[in-house]
């Protein structure tokens, strides 16, 4: 490109073909087009060189160019369909640095965030610079600027339709090629609606003009102190789902791509299964778990609640969100901040890391009752060092034990007594192969809640049993019968008295869920929400307890190293000043509110279960193709989802409102499947997997 003649140009998208609401752009709006407001509200920002319009060579579009003529505007007319091409070539004819892409049908469009966000591109040295790659404004104020550089990359690189057409797509799939910032607004706005797009967003937008012209300037602020003080406006249009154009035709090529099987995912997976035995490191993020031969398998990235798979699709996950660790949500920004910072400084020496000393201070300060720590990496190696502990300080190998606990050889020592033992812990059917035939005996299950098994089991084994292990809550909360007695007879008898929080620690508070139900442990382990995805757990507890583990050999490299122990603590910090816990459980309420709302909508018999976490199921003959259905159907409409729902932080209202919708949908499709008995039918592949089975 020759010298630079402007540094920064606006071009504004504009097309008289909107398929929702034809010639949207020229509808009246304050005596003039939706798009001559918008071209105005551009001209304000003092930072933007040149303001274009740039439309289609489409006939339908020459009237537009006629008015822009008549009213001295400068335009530009490219690809209809190519509008990579078209800001390309707009672009280079008028040799800019840097472009701002603004639509024609945001009225509301806001010239302090433009300014804000190129100052941003301009401190930050970005390639691109959005409004939207992390929803926050209203729908209707997005600002995205890129350098000239970047879009000739982009339109030299990109071959997929969808990146032709939306062209800032290929930045956002591709953030190993372009440094990207985003502008996040203070409050999660996204849920707001102040785009055109339907008949139902003209009404709104021309009640907020009706009442706000007369003002010399309104933005975003003055709108939302208007909407504040008349909250019924918005009811006008905001059950409109966002971008529902875009959603729309990727979710066309998904239904057509799914009819053919499923894209790289699937194709790694299944060169997976060849060279990693089981296909994955995590038994719940099999496939076949899910959806066989259609479930995306493989992520590029995730952010927030919200994941992209290999062949670019994003779906909101509506299901465990890292398998119950991602509480904050995916690439929380404060605790990803703090453990690059880490990174830089150094995260293993052969000195030790003074973060160790911070979190158990941390720790002890949530549960008082805990003197002394130790830390390690994932929930089962931690669950295992407990046991050791527990064992060298009351002296007995036997272990009563209630819920899942890992997959260490002290537990799946119970299956070598009975093969059915661990049946209704979580999983059943997970064979015992390779756990020594000496451990026999030496792990006794009881069910959770079930006081008298509990004090047969004592009364049978008391001399032998020398620690007790459960889960605080899972499916159920307990009852204070059995709470009370457990925490008697393992006092009374000197048995060391485990609680697993793996799971259910910082879900129901800040801290140990044991803190809130009033059981008093003599160790507890954490993990998994402890450092938002990051590899750290804790085992904390009384201190004659845990200075046993000095005369036991407990030790591991990987258990120095500092990002856990910093991820724990900024996570902790977060949990603290946003009551994360009261939000998790709001959320969660909300979507199990919402599961039993449809299904009596639709007279389909459900079991919802969880006291944290919730879980539904079929109450039919066949439930796991209906499982695998549901899912299916979901996976469709822009979801990760199965029968479960963890909730995180990063779950906001219109995820909640926009899942639950499409849910009334899938259970509506679920009973009509049922009531034509065509179930197997509408399946696009096998039926999901219930438990452990050898994949084969």
């Amino acid at each position: 490109m020759e010298k630079v003649k402007y540094n920064f140009l606006a071009i504004i998208q504009a097309r008289m073909g909107s398929t929702r609401l034809p010639k949207k752009i020229m509808l009246p709006l304050a005596g003039k087009p939706i798009f001559e407001n918008v071209y105005e509200r551009v001209l304000r920002s003092k930072l933007i060189d040149k303001v274009i319009i740039a439309t289609t060579t489409n006939k339908l579009d020459d009237e537009l160019v006629k008015y822009c003529q008549l009213k001295g505007i400068d335009v530009f007319r490219g690809s209809e369909n190519d509008v990579l091409d078209r800001y390309y070539k707009v672009a280079s004819y008028y040799k800019c640095k840097n472009i701002v892409r603004i639509t024609a049908d945001c009225p509301l469009v806001d010239y302090k965030i433009i300014n804000t966000a190129i100052r941003k591109h301009k401190r930050e040295k970005n390639d691109y610079t959005a409004t939207a790659y992390v929803e926050t404004f209203p729908d209707g104020l997005d600002v995205d600027i890129f350098t000239f550089q970047a879009l000739r990359k982009a339109w030299s690189e990109a071959i997929k339709p969808f990146q032709r057409e939306h062209i800032t797509q290929y930045f956002a799939w591709n953030p190993d090629k372009f440094k990207i910032g985003n502008l996040q607004n203070k409050e999660n706005l996204s849920s707001k609606r102040w785009v055109v797009d339907e008949p139902a967003d003209f009404r709104f937008i021309k009640k907020i003009y009706k009442a706000l012209d007369k003002q010399k300037y309104f933005g975003m602020k003055e709108v939302l102190s208007f909407l504040k003080k008349h909250p019924d406006i918005e009811n006008i249009n905001n059950k409109i789902i966002r971008n529902a154009g875009l959603d729309k035709k990727y979710r066309a090529k998904w239904l057509t791509k799914i009819k053919k099987n499923m894209g790289k995912g699937q194709k790694l997976y299944k060169e997976a299964k060849t060279i990693i035995p089981g296909g994955t490191q995590l038994l719940s993020k099999r496939p076949e778990m899910h959806l066989p031969g259609f479930w995306p398998s493989y992520y590029q990235k995730a952010k927030g609640c919200e994941v992209w798979d290999l062949d670019g699709h994003k779906y909101i996950d509506m299901s465990f969100m890292g398998i119950g660790a991602c509480v904050l949500g995916y690439a929380d920004k404060d605790v990803d901040n703090a453990v690059k910072n880490a990174i830089d400084n150094g995260i293993a020496t052969t000195l030790n890391s003074p973060f160790e000393l911070e979190l158990a201070k941390l720790l002890f300060k949530l549960h008082p009752w805990a003197k002394m720590a130790r830390f390690a990496c994932t929930g089962g190696e931690a669950l295992a060092i407990a046991i050791r502990i527990a064992r060298a300080k009351s002296g007995k190998d036997k272990v009563l034990f209630c819920g899942y606990h890992g997959w260490h050889d002290w537990y799946l020592a119970s299956n070598l007594a009975n093969n059915k033992a661990l049946d209704g812990h979580l999983l059943s059917g997970l064979k015992p192969l390779g756990v020594p035939r000496v451990l026999k005996g030496t792990s006794i299950p009881f069910n959770y809640n079930d006081t008298e098994e509990f004090l047969q089991l004592i009364k049978k084994h008391k001399n032998e049993v020398g620690v007790v292990i459960i889960e605080p809550l899972r499916n159920h909360k307990p009852e204070k019968t059995f709470i009370k007695t457990i925490c008697q007879i393992t006092q009374k008898n000197n048995m060391v008295l485990i609680i697993d929080e793996v799971s259910a620690g910082f879900r129901l508070t800040t801290g140990g869920a044991h803190l809130v139900l009033g059981i008093k442990p003599d160790i507890a382990v954490f993990s998994k929400a402890l450092g938002n995805g990051y590899p750290i757990s804790a085992v904390i507890g009384k201190k004659e307890v845990m200075k046993v583990a000095e005369e036991s050999f407990i030790s591991s490299t990987n258990w120095t190293n500092s990002v856990g122990m910093v991820a724990a603590i900024a996570t902790i910090k977060k949990f603290k000043k946003n009551n994360v816990a009261k939000y998790l459980l709001k959320m969660g309420n909300k979507v199990k509110q919402g599961w039993e709302t449809s299904a009596k909508k639709h007279q389909l018999k459900i079991h919802i279960s969880g006291a944290i976490n919730y879980h539904f199921e079929f109450e039919y003959k066949n439930p796991l193709i209906l499982k695998t259905l549901y899912t299916q159907i979901m996976l469709n409409e822009g979801f990760l989802a199965t029968t479960a729902f963890y909730a995180s932080m990063a779950h906001q209202n219109y995820h909640i409102d926009k899942y639950l919708k499409a849910t009334d949908k899938a259970f509506g499709q679920i009973a009509s499947a049922l009531k034509n008995n065509n179930l197997k039918k509408e399946l696009k592949g096998d039926i999901c997997h219930a438990s452990f089975r050898r994949l084969t």
